[in-house]
């Protein structure tokens, strides 16, 4: 094992609490009552995610396209929306998940190459870039990978080999680890990398497939990074080979 790929939003960071933030904002520059925004908050973000499973929308206006679909709802200028989300993002309190500083140490421990590969919807993957650095997790990530930044979104395969082609890593030697099974898990395995599905309903760490794991918590990934380097030490021992670094 030589890389490992994080999602953001509901892996690192907590979502719900930007989104709150977020609607919070909105609803401050509209005068409007904030049931409405959240309302019309989800409904878009619910469109987008359809639109990006079943491979529409352009990969290269993902972020436009979420903000001008939530504009055209609410009824106002883009510009709204952009100002929002940069207001939402200045005046964040802390959006840590338990475990999460935890588990992007011990992979930097581990030796192994980490990043973050995220989608975009609403705010730039700046705003969310200068979150993680906010709140002291750009020290354990070695590059960013944002939706509007490499010009494709998750579940699209080419999110997730641009990881491995900056560092020079094989599928096989990559993990994946994200909350949401269609855009980080079996985009990853769709590629060839190892997958992390975090469902917070799981007893515990399971394997679900040939290459894909299911955790309760981010917290419980260096189980997972435990059982690749058991795993992988044992098939090259087995060949002959020399182990991969781990």
């Amino acid at each position: 094992m030589k890389l490992v790929s994080f999602d953001v939003w509901n892996t690192l960071l907590d979502m719900n609490a930007m989104l709150d933030a977020f609607s919070a904002e909105l609803s401050n520059l509209m005068g409007t009552c904030i049931v409405d925004v959240v309302e019309a908050i989800m409904l878009t973000r619910a469109r987008i995610k359809g639109m990006r499973a079943r491979g529409e929308g352009d990969p290269k206006r993902a972020l436009e396209e979420s903000q001008e679909m939530l504009a055209e709802i609410l009824g106002v200028d883009i510009e709204v929306i952009r100002r929002a989300a940069a207001r939402a993002t200045l005046n964040l309190g802390d959006l840590v998940l338990p475990g999460a500083e935890g588990a992007l140490k011990d992979a930097k421990r581990r030796g192994l190459k980490v990043t973050v590969t995220g989608n975009v919807m609403f705010w730039p993957g700046s705003y969310t870039r200068l979150l993680l650095e906010r709140f002291g997790l750009m020290r354990y990530i070695d590059r960013t990978f944002f939706a509007d930044e490499v010009g494709a979104f998750k579940p699209l395969p080419e999110m997730f080999r641009k990881p491995l082609e900056v560092f020079g890593v094989e599928p096989e030697e990559a993990l994946h680890v994200g909350d949401t099974y269609a855009e980080d898990f079996e985009g990853a395995l769709r590629v060839g990398m190892w997958g992390a599905w975090i469902n917070p309903e799981a007893k515990g760490v399971r394997r679900i497939s040939e290459r894909g794991f299911e955790i309760p918590s981010i917290g419980e990934l260096p189980e997972v990074l435990d059982t690749l380097t058991g795993d992988m030490g044992k098939a090259y021992k087995s060949t002959g080979q020399r182990s991969p670094e781990v």
